[in-house]
């Protein structure tokens, strides 16, 4: 339709013709700062009491309960090489998953969410100075002058899974 002499076209604002590459949540722990994908996020967390777990591995800090779900309450740092001080009885966590696949990880804190709209490949030359644990990292990303490691959530989920013989969970599942 056609406007009328001497009145301006509403201006529209351009929306971004391509999404970012990633949505990340970012986080710090033990003085680094990483990324988690947010589509392995469910939500930030923090636990006033967790219930240790007898004869639990040494990363396994105990169980919680988050609206009726219990979940795990797991320290990855000795997983990504960090020094392992043991949180107190209350942790502030990220909630993250990869299908069934459920954990409340220790963070120190949580920064924010960012949109990226490039992930440096693991082994690409312009990463080979980034700081950080290489085992668990899905890509790079630059963010605030530094390049932080993109967590692989479903590879650090796996290696926190409980094991009794290879391939085979220790609820006696596929793993």
């Amino acid at each position: 339709m056609a406007q009328p002499p001497g009145v301006a076209s509403p201006v529209l604002p351009t929306l971004p013709e391509t999404p970012p590459a990633l949505r990340a949540c970012l986080f710090a722990l033990a003085g680094l700062r990483f990324a988690v994908d947010v589509r392995n996020t469910r939500e930030v967390a923090v636990f006033d009491e967790i219930t240790a777990m007898p004869r639990a591995p040494r990363h396994l800090l105990g169980v919680a309960n988050l609206r009726g779900t219990v979940l795990p309450i797991t320290d990855i740092r000795a997983l990504l090489g960090l020094p392992e001080p043991r949180p107190a009885r209350s942790a502030r966590t990220l909630v993250l998953r990869d299908g069934a696949l459920v954990a409340a990880v220790v963070v120190d804190t949580v920064l924010g969410l960012e949109p990226f709209d490039e992930i440096v490949p693991v082994d690409s030359p312009s990463a080979a100075r980034a700081r950080g644990p290489r085992q668990f990292v899905a890509g790079w990303i630059a963010w605030a002058g530094e390049t932080l490691p993109l967590l692989d959530v479903p590879r650090v989920l796996a290696a926190l899974r409980p094991t009794t013989r290879a391939g085979e969970s220790a609820q006696g599942e596929p793993a």
